[in-house]
């Protein structure tokens, strides 16, 4: 039996595939945009946060850093400055800042010199007494970690870019947060100036736990927004992809009641229409009587219309049986020199009424095998056919064979009208013409559907080349068993 019912599954449920897997290409694509914006807008959200908070921080010690006199700092040069009046008013203003601001936990001055990886300690709101025990790290022991800066101690900054280089010129903030084990922290610095010069530097170091917990805490929402996205994308995808199904199935289904119902019609001319064959070749035959010459032209007329409605009605019940699967081969011996001879016998009168330049390349000794004959038939003879016709008068049809390996090799060519590039892939479909020969010359658009059906039937393959105004090339490959000789 033919497979073309199966191909015809297969090529819905290849269909169905091809749609379930684009929707959801298309869901992922959706969902993986939508959570590319969200984030985006996230992402802006939490800098213009971090943006307001720097500009907070740097407001901070920018007018922190008025608070001190110059001629404080200009004395404090070394430890030998500790105790002094200069040196408490500078600790207990930098204590001041720090406890106006609830959240700057350390607050430090140091003093730039020539080189930019390390300033020089000042003072810090915790040196009053650079001698005394504090447990600064919090680790419950007093060791040399804890140990308080003395006014004229290095300090590295060569890991601080923000005080090595722009807090030389300007308030700046470090770019990111430290997150330590007392929190996260975010460093500001301001240079205080003296007639243009740069005598110091304040550093506040403020906790932004909150801050941060609070920027981290708008994030919620966007992440509610994309997977309420992304369940909405969901639902609407598998409900397309549920009407798109039941809409296949419902075209489906019309498609093969339409086709039971053209094979039902088919069959049901087909006797009618036989018995009319029968009728008039008797009449031609003169079994009911002599016929007046008008009478046999008119009858040879009405013999040929059936016979034209004869070999319709066959291809119609023959496009049915593929569509439905149906058809049944059998395979006969076949003698290929005979059959092909009796084809080109019905082709050729054709070929010399237009003049057209014939070209056979076969082999000169063909073998008997095993094949349908009526579907091969059907198929050589409709390549054969479509080239004669649609070939101008002194043009040329050509046709090679070749036979390896059990298999035939076909070629029909021809020099004619060719088909138009855009409607190549739809000319094996049912019923379908080339735009270039509807108006021009006559057919119903089943052949190529049929031959094709006819010749995948048998387990080979058709196909063809073409070029709009040059002519076309139909290639055709068919498994075949040389019939074995009778005992």
């Amino acid at each position: 039996m033919v497979s073309n019912k199966k191909n015809k599954k297969i090529f819905l449920g290849s269909f169905k595939f091809t749609y379930r897997t684009s929707s959801y290409a298309m869901l992922c694509i959706c969902a993986s945009i939508s959570t590319v914006i969200s984030i985006g807008l996230y992402n802006q959200t939490k800098n213009i946060l971090e943006d307001r908070l720097k500009e907070r921080l740097v407001s901070i010690v920018s007018t922190a850093a008025l608070q001190f006199r110059f001629v404080d700092l200009y004395s404090i040069q070394g430890p030998e400055a500790v105790g002094t009046q200069a040196y408490n008013r500078v600790v207990r203003t930098l204590q001041s800042i720090r406890n106006v601001n609830k959240n700057v936990r350390f607050a430090y001055l140091l003093q730039p010199t020539a080189d930019f990886d390390s300033d020089r300690f000042i003072a810090d709101a915790d040196s009053l007494d650079p001698n005394a025990k504090f447990d600064l790290n919090e680790d419950g022991q007093i060791d040399s970690e804890d140990a308080l800066a003395t006014p004229g101690d290095d300090y590295d900054v060569s890991g601080t870019p923000a005080l090595r280089d722009g807090a030389r010129n300007y308030p700046i903030t470090d770019t990111e947060p430290v997150i330590d084990k007392w929190g996260t922290t975010l460093s500001g610095y301001a240079p205080i100036k003296d007639k243009g010069k740069v005598i110091a530097i304040l550093g506040l170091d403020v906790d932004v736990s909150d801050y941060i917990s609070l920027i981290t805490a708008t994030f919620i929402p966007f992440a509610f927004f994309i997977i309420f996205l992304l369940l909405l994308l969901s639902a609407l995808t598998i409900f397309l992809v549920k009407v798109w199904q039941q809409r296949v199935n419902i075209v489906e289904d019309l498609d093969r009641q339409k086709d039971e119902l053209l094979g039902i019609v088919a069959h049901q001319l087909g006797k009618p229409i036989t018995a009319i064959r029968w009728n008039l070749e008797s009449m031609l035959d003169g079994d009911l009587g002599e016929l007046k010459p008008e009478q046999a032209t008119e009858t040879k007329t009405m013999h040929n219309m059936a016979v034209n409605l004869a070999d319709l009605t066959g291809m119609i019940l023959d496009v049915s049986r593929i569509q439905l699967g149906r058809i049944n081969f059998e395979p006969q011996p076949l003698d290929l020199h005979a059959f092909f001879t009796e084809i080109l016998d019905v082709i050729k009168p054709t070929i010399e009424e237009k003049k057209l330049h014939f070209i056979k390349r076969m082999p000169d000794s063909l073998p008997t095998v095993l094949l349908d004959k009526r579907y091969t038939r059907m198929t050589i003879e409709n390549l054969l056919t479509n080239a004669v016709k649609y070939t101008p008068a002194g043009g040329t049809v050509t046709m090679e064979l070749t036979i390896e390996n059990g298999m035939m090799h076909g070629k029909v060519s021809d020099t004619g009208c060719g088909i138009p590039k855009a409607e190549q892939d739809k000319i094996f479909g049912k019923m379908y013409r080339a735009s270039n020969v509807r108006n021009t010359a006559e057919g119903n658009g089943f052949g190529l559907y049929v031959a094709k059906g006819a010749i995948e039937g048998q387990g080979g393959k058709l196909w063809f080349d073409s070029v709009e105004g040059k002519g076309t090339t139909f290639f055709f490959e068919l498994p075949m068993r040389e019939a074995l000789p009778k005992s």
